[in-house]
């Protein structure tokens, strides 16, 4: 209370009418030289606010600065990931942007919806680890080489939780490849014991790669994507969640659709069965 009072200015004017009222009543008991001493205390306050002030607005530009460069080098380490393959160009931020999307669809704050956003650029980072003959492999995985890849959230779990950076992300990291049955990787979490960020980062990261070509495959088209998701709500996916992630993007048109994936550079999409 007090913190906003200051901020906002509005205990400045509560002071000035304090001292105001109190050297109203000093004028008519003792005279005006009475007035001294309240005129130094306004002096004394005024001068404090004012370097109190300055540092505010100090603090706050170091604070801007820390999260621009905060956001470069999670930009930057998203291209890094995403440069490994050239079929998942793009790939970190889109499951970002609809990540984030579907956080603020659910109400989320701003704070929280940038935290799911900034999730979902590091999601793959464990993917450092994994081999490019496997990552890049045409064709389907052995059952030793899709182990491998099962463990790249271990793997970006560690590598983000030693650096001791950005913890609050370490959730989405680690259990975007969890399901609400139980049956995912790598801890088995089911139903709300995935947390949040990871329950959104699983549909829009899934449904990412669902719509974007691989190695071993063509994406499917967007509304194809949208009736899996759907289907597997409650057993894959987060139901209120999947739901409203459906919801969310067939409001979208077909001009804001191909313009979300023209910017992350993915331009091979198909809107329906036989578009492109």
């Amino acid at each position: 209370m007090a913190k906003s009072l200051i901020k906002d200015g509005t205990l400045t004017y509560v002071l000035v009418m304090v001292h105001g009222g109190i050297g109203a009543r000093l004028i008519e008991y003792y005279g005006a030289p009475s007035l001294l001493p309240i005129l130094v205390t306004f002096v004394i306050i005024s001068i404090v606010f004012h370097q109190y002030f300055n540092n505010l607005n100090s603090l706050q530009q170091k604070m801007d600065e820390v999260k621009h460069l905060n956001d470069s080098i999670l930009t930057a380490m998203a291209a890094s990931i995403d440069a490994r393959d050239p079929y998942t160009h793009g790939h970190s931020y889109r499951v970002a942007y609809w990540g984030r999307e579907l956080a603020t669809a659910i109400g989320l704050s701003k704070k929280e919806a940038d935290e799911v956003y900034y999730g979902g650029i590091l999601h793959d980072i464990g993917k450092i680890g994994i081999e490019d003959d496997i990552l890049n492999k045409e064709g389907k995985l052995s059952k030793e080489e899709y182990h491998k890849i099962q463990q790249h959230p271990v793997i970006g779990y560690h590598i983000v939780k030693q650096a001791g950076v950005f913890p609050e992300l370490l959730p989405a990291i680690r259990n975007h490849h969890e399901r609400v049955d139980g049956k995912g990787y790598p801890d088995g979490l089911g139903g709300t014991e995935i947390p949040l960020i990871a329950r959104i980062l699983a549909i829009s990261d899934a449904f990412d790669a669902m719509v974007s070509d691989r190695p071993y495959r063509k994406g499917v088209p967007v509304d194809q994507a949208l009736q899996i998701i759907k289907e597997n709500a409650g057993t894959q996916f987060d139901a209120v969640l999947a739901e409203t992630f459906v919801r969310l993007v067939r409001r979208y048109s077909k001009e804001q659709l191909e313009e979300v994936f023209r910017q992350s550079g993915q331009i091979n999409i198909r809107l329906t069965e036989g578009a492109s």
